[in-house]
């Protein structure tokens, strides 16, 4: 084990003018034992000549096309790269995203001088105008446990980018990408990695090793508060086992209260049947008092009516009131 093999996974869609710094980055690694399974989700742009390009220049590049009678998405991709995988490892990589060279050699090396490790977590930053940010976006509880950083992820309030784990595949093996899920996918994988009802151990190094590149613009698709609504609904009953304990009620609270005040009010005119949806569901839950219902109704009405387009007209404090239940 001085030298297993890594099995870096990468799911991809019409990524045929970026996705050459990613592989590149794979292909400059220090660290020999590897190879990378990229699986194409039904990419019509070139993507895939790209991609023979590397097959023809290393073995090591595997590539397989998402099987059509499994749902789309990158969710059913990385669990096929699971399926068809045989490292002892496995690290997720996005198709935009980068590696430093040192990235499988030094995660490597951590985790082979303690076999008992399950996850490696590292740091990872954010890619941006093709400028490598020095400042790490993880996020840390005070105190680093299984248990705390199962909450966080649970209360959208993400510790750590699935690029920044490196998975013992062994502990992974019960694990899958739910492939119902549009959004949250990520926090889905990892809240079933860490609720494992074996507990598994966790090593966090704080060294940037890997860059992600953020989409700002996602939140402007017509689609998006929608995919955000079913999904939501998917994660809930995914996890219905965890959101009925009631340790975890107000971890599921502060993970729709931040759906609602970063999302549904700033963008409910561009999403407006979707947002209504969204709320609807939400005041049916039982995720709220009886006051704090009556604030989503209020809020619900002005919404409706165009109060909120405003100036003035309740934008502050309806925040501020929401941003108070996940108290």
């Amino acid at each position: 084990m001085n030298s297993p093999k890594v099995s870096v996974i990468i799911p991809t869609y019409n990524r045929a003018h970026i996705i050459s710094a990613t592989l590149d980055s794979i292909l400059n690694q220090i660290y020999q034992n590897w190879e990378c399974i990229i699986v194409d989700d039904g990419s019509n742009d070139g993507t895939e000549n790209i991609i023979n390009k590397y097959l023809k220049h290393d073995n090591r590049f595997k590539f397989y096309r998402r099987p059509s009678n499994r749902l789309k998405g990158a969710n059913a991709c990385r669990n096929y790269g699971i399926e068809n995988s045989c490292g002892a490892y496995i690290m997720f990589l996005d198709s935009d995203d980068i590696c430093e060279s040192f990235c499988l050699e030094e995660r490597v090396k951590i985790v082979t001088s303690d076999l008992s490790i399950d996850l490696l977590i590292r740091d990872g930053a954010f890619f941006i105008d093709d400028v490598k940010q020095s400042f790490s976006f993880n996020k840390d509880p005070e105190i680093k446990n299984n248990e705390n950083y199962l909450r966080m992820f649970l209360s959208h309030n993400t510790p750590w980018q699935t690029t920044a784990v490196l998975y013992k595949k062994s502990n992974i093996r019960n694990c899958q990408f739910d492939e119902k899920l549009k959004r949250f996918q990520d926090l889905s994988f990892n809240i079933t990695v860490l609720s494992q009802p074996e507990r598994i151990k966790i090593h966090r190094d704080f060294k940037i090793d890997y860059y992600y590149r953020d989409d700002k613009q996602k939140v402007f698709s017509p689609n998006f508060i929608s995919n955000m609504y079913e999904s939501f609904v998917v994660f809930h009953q995914v996890h219905i086992n965890l959101f009925e304990n009631k340790i975890y009620e107000g971890d599921f609270r502060r993970f729709n209260c931040k759906i609602i005040y970063q999302f549904v009010m700033p963008y409910f005119y561009q999403n407006k049947k979707a947002s209504n949806q969204f709320l609807f569901w939400t005041i049916s839950s039982d995720m709220y008092s009886f006051s704090q219902k009556w604030t989503l109704i209020v809020l619900l009405f002005v919404l409706n009516i165009n109060l909120y387009r405003i100036k003035g007209i309740g934008m502050y404090q309806f925040r501020n009131k929401i941003k108070s239940f996940e108290n």
